[in-house]
């Protein structure tokens, strides 16, 4: 069982999709207020991410995202990525939230070269495999990849796991279409990826104008950072990120990482 609980009681009134279209409406409006008063509240304090503080609008939109598969507002926040301002499930959000409704998840395999994740849902008795190879992601062109290189095998089991959950639960799930890890191996440019989305309360949220393109990419700063020989190069290397707009929080714990082994070799 993963660490993300699923709670049975909701403090959003989110709309079942069972009542009249004008009282669902209704009833969005109402959540949608609600989670954005309280991540205006959290969002300023510690015990938000760090991807949602000083912004509450994107907390909002991660709380309701949510509440719609029974999270509460602070496991969302853990729960969900800000990837360019839009809520992405991890791939153990997903596996959280199959495994609380009694289906079954299980990793069979996982080294750097493979990940073999098994699932089962509630009352059948056949398992469906999905298995990742290394060889599999570099067809895709995913091991030229920051994440892959550093953690393969991280990124193999969440893969599996992913695809796994959407085979067995994709009830439960709600249509999920992408993991936040699936998003990353994309790049910045996952905005121009078509991909299905419900209109949900966090289009009634107000968000802040988008930063304008930027010049260097997230993948060309993780780059950059695992290069840096000085605590300066870094500190360059973090005004010009700022400059830009890239605010990933992989970057943000790259430059950490990056940051104390500089500190431990000297």
């Amino acid at each position: 069982m993963s660490d993300i609980a699923i709670r049975n009681d909701q403090h959003l009134a989110v709309p079942t999709g069972t009542e009249p279209a004008t009282a669902q409406l209704v009833q969005w409006a109402q959540a949608a207020h609600a989670a954005h008063s309280l991540a205006e509240g959290i969002c300023n304090t510690a015990v938000a991410p760090q991807a949602y503080r000083g912004k509450p609008a994107e907390a909002a939109a991660a709380i309701l995202a949510g509440a719609e598969v029974g999270l509460s507002p602070i496991a969302s926040l853990r729960a969900f990525d800000n990837i360019q301002g839009t809520p992405a499930p991890k791939a153990i959000t997903l596996r959280a939230i199959t495994q609380g409704l009694g289906h079954e998840v299980r990793i069979d395999e996982s080294t750097a070269v493979i990940a073999v994740v098994s699932g089962r849902r509630k009352g059948d008795t056949e398992w469906q495999t999905s298995t990742w190879s290394i060889e599999r992601a570099a067809q895709m062109g995913l091991t030229s990849k920051s994440q892959w290189k550093q953690q393969p095998a991280a990124m193999l089991v969440a893969r599996a796991t992913a695809e796994v959950c959407r085979w067995i639960a994709s009830d439960a799930i709600m249509g999920m279409p992408y993991t936040a890890e699936e998003i990353r191996d994309q790049g910045v440019t996952v905005e121009a990826r078509p991909a299905p989305r419900l209109v949900s309360a966090a289009d009634f949220i107000e968000h802040p104008a988008e930063p304008a393109e930027p010049v260097i990419t997230v993948e060309d700063a993780l780059e950059e950072i695992a290069a840096a020989q000085t605590q300066n190069r870094l500190d360059e290397i973090k005004a010009v990120c700022k400059d830009h707009g890239i605010k990933d929080q992989q970057v943000l714990d790259a430059w950490l990482a990056r940051s104390t082994e500089l500190v431990e070799a000297a």
